[in-house]
């Protein structure tokens, strides 16, 4: 395990993942312009109703851990992973829950079924499916988590939990470790003993300490990533845009946006 590290000045390696591979495709690095999603902070927010009510129907006390991993069920999201780690964490910490959401994760995927049973947390696990209410899903957790073994770029998942103030713990691949540093923590991949220590050193903080480290990703994503600063970005890349000359079709267009530095 190691702590998110913060990004350099100037530095904007949350387009590399992506920029990288397009470059490596045939497309000119030199043109390629990277500007993040944006999170809707007043739809994802800290909402301690909807934390208390998402518990309330699916039977979790109000003060049990719950960590949780939204995603599609495919092997890039490692499903298998989190569901070792929670085998882990469940000597440690029997009052730990866990709930997962997303296409095909529900009790008639056989092969997710299986892994739970496997990992001996069935009565502890919550499989949820598709959502339309992400936002009371997400304030609903105690720590949110990526266990992607590979393909990640921009996890919108983990944008929308940190713009809920939710400590985040994410594998190493793609942009994950940019997007939650330095206010979350970073495991390698395919390693579940490292993601179930990882929960517990977080589970080990006073509820105060988590909820300081929850607001400070909240805040680091409202002004970096909110829907009003990457509107300006785009507004302010099609100003650029509209006021080049008629010049050499080499022009560079290409600027460090300044994304979380």
């Amino acid at each position: 395990m190691r702590p998110a590290v913060p990004l350099a000045a100037g530095a904007n390696p949350l387009s590399e993942s992506a920029g990288a591979l397009h470059a490596a495709v045939g497309y000119a690095a030199d043109k390629i312009v990277f500007i993040p999603n944006g999170f809707d902070l007043e739809a994802f927010r800290p909402d301690p109703a909807a934390r208390g009510a998402v518990r309330r129907e699916l039977g979790i006390p109000d003060a049990a851990p719950l960590i949780g991993l939204v995603g599609r069920f495919d092997p890039q999201k490692d499903h298998a992973m989190f569901l070792q780690a929670a085998a882990h964490l469940g000597g440690l910490r029997p009052d730990a829950n866990f709930l997962l959401c997303g296409d095909h994760v529900d009790w008639a995927n056989p092969e997710l079924a299986a892994e739970i049973a496997l990992a001996g947390i069935r009565d502890r696990c919550y499989l949820l499916g598709r959502r339309s209410d992400m936002p009371r899903i997400q304030a609903s957790l105690d720590i949110a988590t990526s266990s992607s073994a590979y393909g990640k770029a921009f996890s919108n998942a983990i944008g929308e939990a940190i713009a809920a103030g939710i400590p985040c713990v994410v594998t190493d691949v793609g942009d994950s470790a940019a997007i939650v540093a330095p206010t979350g923590r970073v495991v390698p991949t395919r390693d579940p003993g490292a993601l179930a220590r990882t929960w517990q050193s977080l589970l080990e903080l006073a509820p105060e300490r988590r909820g300081a480290l929850g607001a400070a990703a909240r805040d680091r994503i409202g002004r970096h990533l909110s829907l009003a600063a990457i509107a300006a970005r785009y507004a302010a890349l099609y100003d650029e845009i509209a006021a080049a000359r008629t010049g050499p079709t080499s022009r560079r267009l290409v600027r460090d946006l300044g994304c979380f530095t």
